[in-house]
């Protein structure tokens, strides 16, 4: 019965998938009659309009459950830097929806216990970012088969802009740091981001 369940969840996924690439493949080829854009920017727009389909789901379900419990903000900050970070870096990725909505739940809770109750000095802040960032700066971008961008120069633009992002968010997280708890979950945030640079092991 359970080889049986895990052989359903594969096929809803398969479907899942294919309707949301088919949605977004017609939305682009409605916008690539117009002729302004290149090719590299219409599969761009494509990666990115998958992407945000199918995180859009993942990030209101992760929201409802974690202000359910009053950590709205904290939650919307999380998953804010995750959307915004992850899919220009890439990194460990579940091949199924529902393994990747546990994970972002579990990723989620690590990261606001941390941040709750690890107080961290000024420089132990510093520290951390400075690691971090360096870590992904090498290692990035974690390609794997899930990723629908596979031209070279398409990978190494999601990569600058990724770092980019990463370097602002984490010197927010400096800037902050006497002013607003906050900076505490930017900080755990990038490291986590930082700890998920590989690819899941193929069984």
């Amino acid at each position: 019965m359970e080889s049986y369940n895990i052989y359903e969840l594969g096929k809803i996924y398969k479907r899942e998938r294919k309707m949301v690439k088919s949605i977004s493949k017609k939305i682009i080829n409605s916008i690539a009659t117009d002729e302004k854009y290149s090719k590299d920017e219409l599969e761009q727009m494509e990666y990115a309009l998958v992407t945000i389909l199918f995180e859009s789901i993942k990030l209101a379900s992760v929201i409802i459950i974690f202000s359910l419990f009053g950590y709205i903000k904290e939650v919307i900050i999380i998953e804010g830097i995750m959307c915004l970070v992850k899919p220009s870096i890439g990194g460990y990725h579940e091949e199924t929806q529902t393994k990747c909505f546990i994970a972002t739940v579990l990723l989620t809770t690590g990261i606001l216990i941390l941040s709750l109750q690890c107080k961290l000095s000024f420089l132990s802040n510093c520290i951390l970012l400075f690691l971090s960032i360096f870590c992904i700066w090498n290692q990035a971008p974690v390609i794997n088969a899930k990723m629908p961008i596979t031209r070279p120069e398409l990978i190494k633009k999601n990569r600058i802009r990724g770092l980019i992002i990463l370097i602002i968010l984490g010197l927010l997280a400096i800037v902050l740091y006497n002013y607003s708890s906050y900076y505490s979950i930017i900080t755990w945030t990038i490291l986590f981001l930082a700890i998920q640079m590989f690819n899941k092991r193929e069984s």
